[in-house]
């Protein structure tokens, strides 16, 4: 991927390392060992993928756009450590010392922030490699120049993985996860439906709507379950779709790394 953009979901990096460290009993200790364990993995992916461009994107503190929609979003999450919260400052401010940039936009998380760079720059012929566990960002990988790596497993995520994990394509990831709920982000899918069942009703279909548009092709305990059910799957499917467009205010060549 040599230049390319190596965008990297901070929390999801610095949350496993931290509790990769719960034997250690001494708080400040334990953040500054996190705050090594950050380094050395950027240090690495950077090696690893020679890119022109970084960006490491924090979530912003405000509640986003989904908590507004749904309240209950990401309810009954275990809640981050509050010596690990407060220290969040300061591990931008070392990977800003180390050439790293570093992004946070109020109201908006992490996942929309790295969506939206790395699709304005597929839109560009300019590869991108998502560091991260979270399996929402695979839905990104219907777009070309776009792949996934989970630091921790050491395995990579294409489009093709998706279709082997989940029975779907990428781009029918939302609607699939609409059907089947996102259980981590405590958004419920259509009782009854799971990950099976799912497959099988989106087989050679483009959309929700598209199932919508004649459930009688599906046999009775299908169309029971999904009758009465579209509104709610629209409303799932925004919730889980990763936003594209926002408008972040920076261009690419801010992110260019320094040699």
């Amino acid at each position: 991927m040599q230049n390319g953009l190596l965008l990297i979901d901070s929390l999801n990096l610095i949350r496993r390392l931290h509790a990769a460290l719960e034997s250690e009993t001494d708080e400040v200790r334990r953040i500054e060992r996190t705050q090594s364990l950050c380094i050395d993995a950027l240090a690495k992916l950077v090696a690893q993928y020679e890119p022109l461009y970084m960006a490491i994107v924090f979530d912003s503190p405000a509640k986003t756009w989904r908590h507004k929609l749904f309240p209950e979003y990401k309810l009954g999450r275990a809640p981050m450590d509050d010596s690990l919260l407060e220290a969040m400052p300061r591990f931008a401010e070392v990977f800003r010392f180390n050439g790293w940039p570093c992004l946070r936009l109020t109201g908006w998380e992490a996942d929309d922030l790295i969506a939206t760079l790395a699709f304005k720059a597929s839109q560009h012929h300019i590869p991108s490699m998502i560091v991260s566990t979270d399996k929402g960002y695979t839905q990104l990988l219907q777009y070309p120049h776009i792949l996934q790596y989970d630091y921790f497993a050491k395995i990579g995520y294409d489009a093709f993985w998706v279709e082997q994990k989940y029975g779907v394509k990428p781009e029918l990831l939302p609607d699939y996860w609409a059907l089947v709920g996102d259980t981590t982000n405590h958004i419920p899918g259509v009782k009854g439906i799971g990950p099976k069942s799912s497959v099988e009703i989106l087989k050679e279909k483009c959309s929700l709507e598209e199932v919508y548009a004649d459930l009688s092709i599906y046999p009775d305990k299908f169309q029971k379950l999904l009758d009465g059910q579209l509104e709610h799957c629209q409303f799932a499917r925004t919730m889980v779709t990763l936003r594209t467009d926002v408008e972040i205010g920076i261009r690419l060549p801010q992110l260019r790394l320094k040699r």
